[in-house]
């Protein structure tokens, strides 16, 4: 019984020092986590800000994965930014303006505490 409890225990450790990523680790861009640190800290210094309310969401769009931070309490389109890093810029009359008809299989990747589910 003790062993159970001790290995119990352990795993409890061990998934706590785990970063809080909803999709694995490998899968996130350097980029986004040092963002998602970020974030961390301004929540961690001032949860009251808007920060508190954020998200950020993986698409697949055309065979590759797009990112869009999303905070409800935001006025301003999610922009949608590349596995690399690169802002998908998005024209009128371009075939980028198709993104947000195709974009599918959405995923959370990492969410503030305060951020609340949304279908969009």
């Amino acid at each position: 019984m003790k062993k159970i409890a001790l290995m119990f225990a352990l795993s409890l450790i061990f998934l706590s020092c785990e970063k809080d990523y909803l999709i694995p680790d490998k899968e996130v861009p350097a980029w986004l986590k040092l963002n998602i640190k970020q974030q961390e800290q301004i929540i961690k210094e001032s949860p009251q800000l808007m920060n508190a309310y954020g998200a950020w969401l993986r698409y697949d769009w055309q065979n590759e994965y797009y990112f869009e931070y999303h905070n409800e309490l935001s006025s301003s389109f999610p922009r949608a930014i590349s596995i690399k890093g690169d802002i998908l810029h998005i024209w009128a009359n371009d075939v980028n303006s198709d993104y947000y008809k195709e974009k599918c299989c959405r995923q959370l990747v990492w969410k503030a505490s305060n951020y609340k589910d949304s279908p969009w």
